[in-house]
């Protein structure tokens, strides 16, 4: 453990988190593709109402190629499902927005399989298809394919995929936060007050690294303090490093489910009072069994604003019921739906006809701040002014959190306030 001081500024600290970001991709690739964290099947379930979808509005223009790209069925992962759930929202624009722009939307995926030759046969195919621009969810696999499109002109929009490609390469746009797995906890511990911060990390680049060069920052400007505590994967007893920390009263975890296991264990054992925020990849499929009490009192920072009684999300259910052929509402759709819902309306907000590559760029970096899909109310803008330092791609700041059951299903979402949590300086 090590308490951290001044952060590097300027320059150099704009090397780090560079660096830094380039790793984020795995932690947040983790918490958005877990049937089993806040992805949304497990939250109260509601009938869908379809008249929120609202007046149907077909479009009648010619057709507009737009690429897609999700890692599909590997080995290990299968997300066929964000495909399904992007080919589900198409439809429902086709029919009640007017596709893109008035024209109808062809949706042409591709699958990388997490393999870079094959996302660079991606590219290849897109450019081949002359689509108009790319969308994503949450993609494993970005850099080979954007190195093809981006030098042939072609956008890309997408909900969750940073890493210093997508974060650095004009004409990318990232629809959500990338960094809300370490932003949130400030926004957290702005909003009940607390002023005292313990984030634990698992020591793994995409965790550890990250959370020491940005929570000193994201804590710095809600006026607390923060230290950040590296612990090894596989530490079965955190007790020592609970005892050792200097009385926060909140803990963030960012780990997997075994890691985050530990460290709950533990806290409630040392600081019991202590106020606990987690990223939703702690919730692991044994629904909090290992755990006395379970998740009980843990927040969870979640993917998205999946609360049953909210309008995004009656909608969200409304198009996967009557477009998406059997689908569940898992974290996969919920990714596929963001990011195609994202692309579309970014690129209508503004109005217009033009549905060529510089005509939807124009669009997206001159919409105004619109809806975030899934978002609980929040809204994104992709003018290059969400998190500025950082990266100009970056479209929101916006970070959700959850209570969780003890067997780790989630209720009462909210869409925290994040302004000047994201400011360097």
């Amino acid at each position: 453990m090590r308490l951290l001081g001044a952060p590097p500024t300027g320059g150099r600290l704009r090397v780090a988190l560079t660096a830094s970001l380039a790793a984020v991709a795995l932690v947040t690739a983790a918490c958005g593709g877990d049937d089993d964290g806040s992805g949304g099947d497990r939250t109260a379930d509601t009938g869908a109402d379809a008249a929120i979808l609202g007046t149907a509005k077909a479009a009648t223009g010619t057709p507009v190629k737009i690429g897609w790209v999700s890692t599909g069925q590997t080995q290990t992962v299968d997300t066929t499902d964000e495909i399904k759930a992007a080919q589900a929202t198409v439809a429902y624009a086709n029919a009640y927005l007017g596709g893109l722009r008035g024209h109808p939307i062809e949706l042409v995926p591709c699958e990388d399989k997490s393999v870079p030759a094959t996302a660079q046969a991606c590219g290849n195919t897109f450019v081949q298809e002359g689509v108009a621009a790319v969308a994503a969810g949450s993609p494993g696999q970005t850099d080979p394919w954007i190195k093809i499109v981006q030098p042939a002109g072609i956008p890309v929009g997408m909900s969750l995929a940073p890493g210093s490609v997508v974060l650095n390469t004009p004409g990318v746009f990232v629809w959500g936060n990338p960094l809300a797995s370490f932003g949130t906890s400030a926004a957290y511990a702005r909003a009940h007050k607390l002023t005292k911060a313990a984030v634990l990390a698992i020591d793994v680049p995409a965790a550890s690294g990250p959370a020491k060069e940005l929570e000193p920052i994201f804590f710095r400007n809600i006026g607390a303090t923060v230290e950040v505590i590296a612990i090894p994967p596989g530490t079965a007893d955190m007790t020592p490093q609970i005892q050792a920390a200097k009385n926060p009263d909140l803990f963030h975890i960012i780990g997997d489910p075994t890691f985050c296991v530990s460290a709950i264990r533990a806290i409630r054992t040392i600081a019991p009072k202590a106020s606990i925020t987690a990223v939703d990849r702690c919730i692991g499929t044994d629904k909090g069994a290992s755990i006395p009490g379970g998740y009980e009192g843990v927040t969870i920072v979640a993917q998205a604003n999946v609360d049953p009684n909210g309008n995004e999300f009656k909608l969200f259910k409304a198009v996967i019921e009557k477009y998406g052929d059997g689908l569940s509402t898992d974290g996969n759709v919920v990714s596929g739906y963001q990011g195609m819902l994202g692309f579309i309306r970014a690129v209508n907000a503004g109005g217009g006809t033009d549905v060529t590559p510089a005509g939807i760029t124009k669009a997206i970096q001159s919409m105004p701040a619109t809806p975030y899909p899934l978002g609980g109310g929040a809204t994104f803008k992709c003018d290059g002014t969400a998190i500025t330092g950082i990266s100009k791609n970056i479209c929101s700041t916006v970070g959700f959190v959850a209570d969780a059951a003890p067997d780790g299903a989630l209720s009462n979402f909210k869409t925290l306030d994040a302004t000047g949590i994201y400011k360097l300086g």
